[in-house]
């Protein structure tokens, strides 16, 4: 089967088939030829068949192969019949893999060659056979033009399927961001009303004098700063995803050793991984890389995981962070053997207002800070995914740059 494969290969189709069956029937009328002109037109269409074949594996020869295979019809029809004119269509589809140049010159002189032969043939006793030759020689004679109309009807088809499809992809995406700005929302309204009631219900206690106790006020006083510390946060979260969803919006790319940048972040929280009595390893390359990046921007999208990291994972957790340079991109992995993040969460946890479960909802966080740090590294051309399965730990977060 698999030298089968060889000669024909799946990837043709059963054209080769179809047309090579064709040539059952100039091998008929070749056949019935007398013994010293028969050997000679077998010859020819072994010669034929053999060189139709060699296309597939020799395209660099295509012109000179159907020139050969042009000649081979052009003398068979001459020196035996003109009905062999007919093998034109079984490399018809072969001509049509040239450029098209070479497809009016070999198409025009087929036509000419044809009609030479034909009047030597039929002219003046057998002009009722001029019928039969039609269809190859004027199949031939207009083979570029079909061609041509049928690619360019091809293309106006393939171009409408094309552009239908693009408008189906841009309707769902449009769909999808609506929804998806209704959720925001209604995310939004929920987290803004809560430290608002809070605000609104300890105020009105204070402004109606129903608390004495100067330790109550000084508490209550403590819970309506807090809760406005949580709306301030809120909101400039809020603004600095709006701007970064801005196509238009502009960052300040400066090339800088990407090594050094990482090495400085992880020392400033080395204190809070410290008080959780978690355990780094890292695994920074000691050469310089430089890459063009915004160092306010990208501080506060890898910020966003260590936070993460720290505040959802219990003590004594060990954590990963690595920076990795391949042939065309940057890797940054940040990962925990922790609490862990189950896989359905993990397509959405880039998602403004996500977050991890519901004990997570009122930890002070906004829910924006992943879906910030996507927009960010999405700015830089990277992408940003989870990966809960990693080869160790239980969790990783990774960044991909491109070079």
């Amino acid at each position: 089967m698999n030298k089968f494969n060889q000669v024909f290969p799946k990837e043709e189709g059963i054209f080769p088939y179809i047309y090579l069956a064709n040539m059952c029937i100039p091998l008929f009328f070749m056949l019935r030829e007398p013994t010293e002109t028969l050997y000679p037109g077998l010859l020819l269409l072994l010669i034929f068949v053999i060189v139709y074949r060699q296309i597939f594996w020799s395209s660099k020869f295509l012109i000179l192969f159907v020139v050969v295979e042009l000649v081979i019809t052009l003398v068979l029809s001459y020196f035996y019949d003109p009905l062999y004119l007919y093998i034109v269509f079984v490399f018809s589809y072969l001509m049509t893999r040239l450029q098209w140049k070479w497809l009016y010159w070999l198409c025009g002189s087929y036509a000419i060659f044809s009609l030479i032969l034909i009047y030597q043939t039929v002219f003046p006793d057998h002009l009722i056979l001029i019928v039969s030759f039609l269809p190859p020689v004027f199949g031939g004679a207009i083979l570029p033009f079909i061609m041509k109309a049928s690619l360019r009807y091809k293309e106006l088809n393939e171009d409408l399927k094309r552009v239908a499809e693009e408008l189906r992809i841009k309707s769902e995406e449009k769909e999808r961001l609506e929804e998806s700005k209704k959720r925001m929302l209604a995310d939004l309204s929920h987290d803004l009303k809560t430290p608002m009631t809070t605000i609104q219900g300890y105020s009105k206690a204070l402004y109606d004098n129903f608390v004495e106790d100067e330790e109550q006020r000084r508490r209550y006083l403590k819970y309506i700063y807090d809760k406005s510390i949580r709306v301030t946060d809120l909101i400039d979260e809020l603004f600095i995803f709006s701007k970064l969803d801005n196509p238009d919006s502009l960052i300040n790319k400066q090339e800088q050793d990407l090594c050094e940048f990482l090495r400085q972040l992880i020392v400033e929280f080395y204190e809070m991984f410290a008080e959780k009595e978690m355990e780094l390893n890292i695994e920074i390359p000691s050469k310089r890389i430089v890459y063009s990046f915004d160092q306010k921007l990208f501080y506060r999208a890898i910020s966003n995981i260590l936070e993460n990291t720290i505040k959802y994972n219990p003590l004594q957790t060990n954590v990963f962070i690595s920076l990795k340079e391949s042939k065309d991109l940057l890797v940054i992995e940040i990962g925990d053997d922790g609490t862990g993040i189950r896989e359905d969460l993990a397509e959405t946890l880039f998602e403004p207002f996500v977050r991890g479960d519901k004990s997570r909802m009122n930890d002070g966080g906004t829910g924006l800070g992943l879906a910030i740090t996507r927009k960010i590294v999405q700015k830089h051309n990277g992408r940003v995914y989870v990966d809960t399965n990693p080869t160790r730990g239980s969790t990783n977060f990774i960044i991909e740059l491109p070079i």
